[in-house]
């Protein structure tokens, strides 16, 4: 385990936010984190999301895992930021559960080429970009990506950037990088690194 706190501070001066991956640590390590001064969470389960946004209301939980649209009313009252846009039905649900704010939403794109991987082939991003923009009150503010577990991920981090950059409009986010590769990402321009394993 990292020091949070440091690490965080360090993330900071690259203009780069911790987001603490908290899917599999129980309630009190989530504790003892937010006691450091953590305030971003990510969650892969929606009901999880929803259950520690109400106990935890100071902080900012982020959704990383696929949505099925039944589940999407937590999505809607309860993310921050929604990490994992693929489909444009799912998107839709969501919005019609966002009353009174705008929802920050990134699309995952399959950087890695696995096809056990989520997310749009980096071929279909211009099309879905233009379609989800016009879904309010989502507000598309970035990418997600993730390397694959063997080969390069500076070159997969590359990709997303380029993926990014292919887009009519300038999107601020990108959010990659994991434990195990976050360094990459961070020299490839991420905004947001997910971490979990080294920080529980």
């Amino acid at each position: 385990m990292v020091k949070a706190a440091q690490l965080r501070h360090d993330l900071a001066q690259q203009h780069v936010r911790l987001i603490a991956v908290s899917k599999y640590a129980d309630d009190d390590a989530v504790e003892a984190l937010i006691q450091t001064g953590q305030r971003d969470f990510a969650e892969s389960r929606p009901q999880q999301l929803r259950d520690r946004a109400v106990r935890w209301p100071q902080c900012q939980w982020h959704m990383i895992g696929p949505v099925q649209k039944n589940k999407a009313k937590y999505i809607g009252r309860h993310a921050h930021t929604w990490h994992s846009l693929y489909d444009l039905t799912t998107a839709l649900a969501v919005a019609r559960h966002v009353q009174g704010r705008v929802l920050p939403v990134l699309i995952q794109v399959n950087i890695s080429g696995e096809p056990q991987k989520q997310g749009l082939d980096p071929t279909q991003l211009v099309d879905f970009y233009t379609h989800a923009c016009a879904i309010k009150p989502l507000h598309i503010v970035g990418l997600m990506g993730m390397a694959a577990h063997e080969g390069d991920a500076s070159k997969a981090f590359q990709r997303l950037r380029q993926c990014r950059d292919s887009l009519p409009q300038t999107l601020s986010e990108l959010s990659m990088g994991m434990s195990g590769d976050w360094p990459q990402a961070v020299e490839e321009g991420a905004t947001m690194v997910r971490l979990g394993r080294i920080l529980f």
